[in-house]
């Protein structure tokens, strides 16, 4: 969903991104990163809380998983995008000030745009320690998790110069962060596995859509997808297991890819209506299969310094 909803292939004669791109995806708008940060909530406590490992060990272990990536790509980001500067719709100003202002703001054509989801997991992994004391009581829990959708609500100025790192907007993300470390700790996955109980949620995600109820459709959206997967994984364990094991490398480079398809080989080099389903697919295979490639080859780079820029260890 990352991937497909990051594919633009502008019609000339409109100069507006193809409809099919929009269609592709906009019945999981409320859903797509909500139901990724909930994944990152819930391998937290799978991974970590559940094995009682140190606050320490959490935050070197983030530090190089998260912070080392982000560094490394907000430069790789930099350097691709001020070499085709003159292809952007967004050209940037090449200049040290607006290279360091890339790492701490995201928003109006920052290079980092892509990259903002890395500093808004490594603020709500800095939470490590409150999410182990509230695991202890599901009544702390519930309380938490309230008070989270309650803070979903503040409206906050996302443009304002204090957005650092999109601290501003950490209260709409922290709601499906601790939901999923609130889904895993008490196992309610094992209650969404009767197929009347899938149907119930997909009918009920398609009215929560239409009459567009923001945070519930989201948290139902997500609900739906686990027992929608769950489903699939089921009778079809071996889906996607050509790169789902990459999510995280292919989060990280698919963007060039996929703008190489769009700005360089669509716009400029072979554009031809015609060819428009040949290159929407071959937009989605780029940002899929060029990074999983590139991950197989950087496993087996012996410095371990540049594993850790890919996300690797």
């Amino acid at each position: 969903m990352v991937v497909m909803v990051h594919v633009q292939l502008i019609d000339i004669s409109t100069g507006t991104n193809h409809l099919f791109c929009e269609l592709m995806t906009f019945p999981f708008h409320p859903v797509r990163m909500p139901l990724f940060i909930f994944v990152s909530g819930g391998l937290l406590y799978l991974s970590r809380i559940k094995k009682n490992v140190s606050v320490a060990d959490l935050y070197k272990d983030k530090f190089q998983r998260i912070m080392i990536p982000f560094f490394f790509f907000v430069l790789v980001y930099f350097i691709i995008k001020a070499l085709f500067n003159e292809f952007t719709k967004s050209p940037m100003e090449i200049s040290w000030s607006y290279f360091f202002e890339s790492f701490i703001y995201y928003r109006g054509g920052y290079p980092s745009e892509p990259l903002w989801y890395l500093a808004v997991l490594m603020f709500l992994m800095l939470m490590y320690p409150l999410y182990c004391y509230l695991c202890n009581s599901k009544w702390k829990m519930l309380s938490f998790f309230l008070f989270c959708c309650a803070t979903y609500f503040i409206d906050t100025d996302l443009n304002s110069t204090w957005n650092v790192c999109y601290i501003l907007e950490l209260q709409h993300y922290l709601v499906y962060f601790f939901f999923g470390i609130f889904f895993f700790r008490y196992e309610l996955y094992q209650y969404i596995t009767k197929d009347t109980f899938v149907v119930g949620l997909i009918i009920a995600y398609g009215l929560l859509y239409h009459y567009n109820i923001s945070l519930i459709t989201s948290l139902e959206g997500i609900i739906m997808m686990c027992a929608v997967c769950m489903k699939v994984a089921h009778y079809i364990p071996s889906l996607f297991s050509s790169f789902r094991e990459y999510i995280f490398q292919i989060y990280l480079m698919s963007m060039p890819f996929q703008v190489f398809v769009e700005l360089i080989l669509w716009k400029h080099l072979f554009y031809n209506e015609q060819w428009f389903y040949l290159f929407y697919v071959l937009n989605v295979s780029f940002g899929l299969i060029i990074p999983v490639i590139i991950s197989k080859v950087v496993e087996h780079c012996p410095v371990r310094i540049i594993r850790f820029c890919f996300g690797l260890t």
